[in-house]
């Protein structure tokens, strides 16, 4: 019995610390996890699977529609390699073999949606859901202070010159798997993360916990978290997460709305961004409007700044689309779209942009060129019917969403949101990513799944 209490206790503790190191990903990393290779966070999750399973008492949510529907999902993408098996065999790209291919992006799938998510729902599932809500949610809080603290130096050094703070900066090669570097490039900042997109992708994945704090506090200091989301997300410069977070806090808004008891507070809300917003439209006016045209002009491919960024995006989704028109029914296997894209990359992508010479068509450079939208590449890899069963499987998830957080009134209510919010953000994130490996979305997946298991309980 104690043994067992010990075994629950640290699988807890791992899975805490995987929590916190979700953003810490800009060191070498260990080849040896593949895609995982960057993700500090999955040794900890890994960690604390060991211990759950050798508790013995796994619980799986067989008998739940939603986990149903992912089990025919990765079914389905296993007889979509089996479908196009001949093809398989014959595919050679960036010194890799599609069988070698398929069984890595299989097995990397597998470990999100079944190791990974199996391990939350059974740490979840142990405790008191609300106390196990607020748990994670400040160990989120700890990991975005040291997030903000390392970014704010890295602004000032990059967008304020302050040469000065480098040393300070440089302290954080101390700090587990954190690697410091400064982009001499695009002169963006990611913190910890290894990049821009992904200290935004970080961000509109914790948006959701953070907004929640102007819920359950009473002090203005309940504002703060959420604020520095939106405005972290801003300074990423990543255009479409910002957008993303600006949709997350309006369905915040709603819920205000909605809920009689928050509506005082949504007047507070309202009043205090017409005041911010008009102050920012008088005293910054060109800037504010120059800005946003930018960023609204920001996505043609014959922009400046974002040019290349652009005809490689807009070119792999384009040639993905391609290789769908040409196998609409099974696709063309699970992880193996790049063997076909890879001759029909248009030319006004191709034509002097370095990032397909040096990166994506270089038999060389080992990784393959990301899809850069999860629905083009489950079209194109799985056909029309793995696209299907993935929409099935995510209307499913929004519906629950929908009907916990603004049709049933329940304990579980501000849980429910912060679910609501962050898968809304996640599915607009697939737009522009094309992977699995997204650790907030099986966590909420998770609460989900103990959500329902728990009400089904009560009922019976």
């Amino acid at each position: 019995m104690k043994i067992t209490k010990d075994l629950k206790s640290i699988s807890l503790l791992l899975f805490l610390l995987g929590i916190f190191f979700i953003p810490f990903n800009s060191f070498e990393g260990f080849g040896i996890l593949g895609e995982y290779s960057r993700d500090s966070c999955v040794l900890f999750f890994l960690l604390a699977s060991v211990f759950i399973f050798f508790t013995g008492k796994i619980s799986i949510p067989y008998k739940n529609t939603i986990f149903q529907l992912l089990i025919l999902l990765l079914l389905w993408f296993a007889l979509s390699a089996v479908f196009n098996s001949y093809d398989i065999t014959q595919y050679y790209f960036k010194h890799t073999t599609g069988i070698s291919r398929f069984i890595r992006q299989y097995f990397s799938i597998f470990i999100s949606a079944i190791i990974l998510f199996l391990t939350f729902y059974n740490i979840i599932g142990k405790y008191d859901l609300k106390d196990i809500f607020f748990k994670i949610r400040k160990v989120f809080l700890y990991s975005l202070i040291v997030v903000v603290v390392y970014g704010t130096i890295e602004l000032l050094i990059i967008k304020f010159k302050m040469d000065g703070l480098r040393p300070t900066l440089y302290l954080f090669d101390y700090f587990p798997f954190t690697s410091v570097k400064i982009d001499r490039w695009t002169f963006r900042i990611s913190s910890v993360t290894f990049e821009p997109p992904a200290l935004a992708t970080y961000l509109l994945s914790i948006a959701g916990w953070m907004f929640s704090y102007i819920l359950t506090e009473k002090s203005y200091k309940r504002f703060i978290p959420g604020l520095l989301v939106v405005l972290f997300s801003f300074l990423s410069e990543s255009r479409a997460v910002f957008f993303i977070i600006i949709v997350q806090a309006f369905i915040f808004v709603l819920y205000l709305i909605k809920d009689r008891k928050f509506n005082k507070l949504f007047v507070k809300i309202a009043l205090i961004a017409v005041f911010t917003g008009s102050a920012v439209l008088v005293f910054f006016m060109k800037t504010t409007v120059d800005y946003i045209y930018d960023e609204l002009t920001s996505f043609k491919i014959d922009d400046g700044v974002h040019s290349t960024s652009n005809k490689t995006r807009f070119g792999i989704q384009t040639a993905m689309f391609e290789v769908f028109k040409e196998n609409p029914i099974v696709g063309t296997g699970y992880g193996l779209q790049a063997f076909e894209s890879k001759d029909k990359y248009p030319e006004w992508a191709t034509v002097d942009n370095w990032e397909f010479r040096l990166k994506h068509l270089n038999e060389d450079h080992p990784p393959f060129p990301p899809g850069f939208n999860l629905y083009l590449r489950i079209l194109a890899e799985t056909g029309i019917i793995g696209f299907a069963i993935l929409l099935l499987f995510l209307m499913s998830i929004l519906l629950w969403c929908y009907n916990k957080t603004f049709k049933i009134k329940n304990e579980f209510n501000i849980i429910a949101l912060v679910i609501t919010i962050s898968m809304v953000g996640f599915v607009f994130n697939w737009l522009k990513a094309d992977t699995f490996r997204i650790y907030g979305f099986w966590l909420c997946l998770a609460f989900i799944m103990v959500i329902k298991k728990q009400n089904k309980q009560l009922n019976e």
